[in-house]
């Protein structure tokens, strides 16, 4: 017999699966893209992150980061912005507030930052923008909440808006709709309802052309899409029915409703998660209460804290969103100081270009905004000039 011999070799394969455990290579890197107490909030394909950060005690300021350098978009000469999304051609979509206390949103493209207005009379935030400059944003009164609720719209890149409706109505309660992303071809999600206390009845939802969609639950109301791919994909949190309080990442595929946090209910833990972005491949990330940030590539949640080097000290807290190289736009904490960053894959994998199909509920958007080979070839040189006019601040790692 060769017992010892068997077991020598079981105790060190043993030692080296720990050690390998222990000192796995990470995948990601972490870049840091914003001074300390700047959020990141978008990411585009060209890995371009877009974020907001205290440009004094009392304000803060929307920035771009394009891996040179913080550059601070302005306020429009009002007291505060913020910076919430990036389209693919450096379109930068915010919100300002001017010295009035009046919210209003910009787009900052060619190195400018441009007013496209308000909703008169509600207090109005934008939340997204598409490659054809369609905006989206949702208005209303502080709570509580008059007879008009809080109403959604698209905004065209010509300047008119559209009112995407409501999913549900009653004359005893105000309704609520509020659109948080959109894809390409215009179809939007976000979370629609009645504001009835003490939890509004919320549902997740699409929009597209003029119908609404319901996508379903866990049992339970409120519910709301956070983010949607071109592949009209969206991911968002789900209440569920084992907890009024609980709610889960969701990952929706054309009808098909799935739980990306797919832990079981207990009565000494509450299960708090949300996915916040999702790329075209599918690709998920997001928050929970037990893995801080996670990414979902179909399989199951990865804390994003397990990925990167953990002699670094971060937690990535609040991931945001993710292209489809992988990137992640995210807000980490490090010594108890959050920073806007940016994670890279140290090994990126090739992936086949998704594969975005054809969507029959989903209209490709308007011509309104479609560029000639020659007028993009004139814009992005427009572009690249007001770049080089930029004022790039250096951001310590």
């Amino acid at each position: 017999m060769h017992t010892p011999h068997r077991i020598s070799l079981f105790l060190l394969s043993l030692t080296l699966a720990a050690a390998g455990a222990v000192h796995a290579a990470p995948e990601y890197r972490v870049s840091i893209v914003g001074p300390a107490n700047s959020e990141a909030k978008d990411i585009n394909r060209a890995g371009v992150i877009v974020g907001t950060y205290p440009a004094s005690a009392s304000t803060t300021h929307g920035f771009i980061n394009r891996g040179k350098g913080l550059v601070d978009l302005g306020a429009l000469g009002g007291s505060s912005s913020n910076a919430v999304a990036i389209n693919d051609r450096g379109q930068v979509l915010g919100n300002w507030t001017t010295r009035s206390g009046q919210q209003r949103g910009y787009i900052y493209y060619q190195g400018r930052q441009r007013d496209i207005g308000a909703i008169r009379g509600r207090s109005t935030t934008y939340t997204d923008i598409n490659n054809a400059g369609y905006a989206i944003l949702f208005a209303g009164t502080p709570y509580p909440y008059d007879d008009a609720g809080v109403r959604s719209f698209l905004r065209a890149p010509g300047g008119t808006f559209r009112d995407i409706g409501r999913l549900l109505s009653d004359e005893n309660a105000p309704s609520i709709t509020q659109a948080m992303a959109l894809n390409n071809r215009n179809r939007i999600t976000g979370q629609s309802g009645l504001g009835i206390l003490p939890e509004p009845t919320l549902r997740a939802i699409s929009w597209s052309g003029g119908a609404t969609r319901d996508l379903g639950d866990f049992g339970l109301s409120s519910n709301g899409g956070s983010a949607i791919n071109g592949r009209g994909q969206i991911t968002g949190y789900m209440g569920v029915a084992d907890n009024f309080y609980e709610r889960i990442a969701f990952f929706y595929s054309h009808g098909r409703l799935i739980r990306i946090d797919n832990r079981p209910a207990s009565e000494t833990t509450s299960r708090n998660s949300e996915g916040t972005g999702i790329n075209n491949h599918g690709h998920v990330v997001g928050t929970s209460d037990h893995l801080s940030g996670f990414i979902w590539r179909g399989r199951r949640m990865e804390s994003l804290n397990a990925l990167i080097d953990p002699r670094l000290g971060w937690d990535i807290a609040e991931p945001r969103a993710i292209n489809d190289a992988g990137q992640i736009a995210a807000t980490a904490t490090r010594a108890g100081v959050e920073y806007a960053v940016r994670l890279d894959l140290i090994r990126p994998s090739v992936l086949a270009e998704p594969d975005l199909g054809e969507d029959a509920d989903a209209p490709a958007a308007s011509d309104e905004a479609a560029l000639s080979p020659a007028q993009a070839a004139a814009e992005a040189r427009v572009e690249e000039e007001a770049q080089l006019r930029e004022v790039v601040r250096p951001v310590q790692q």
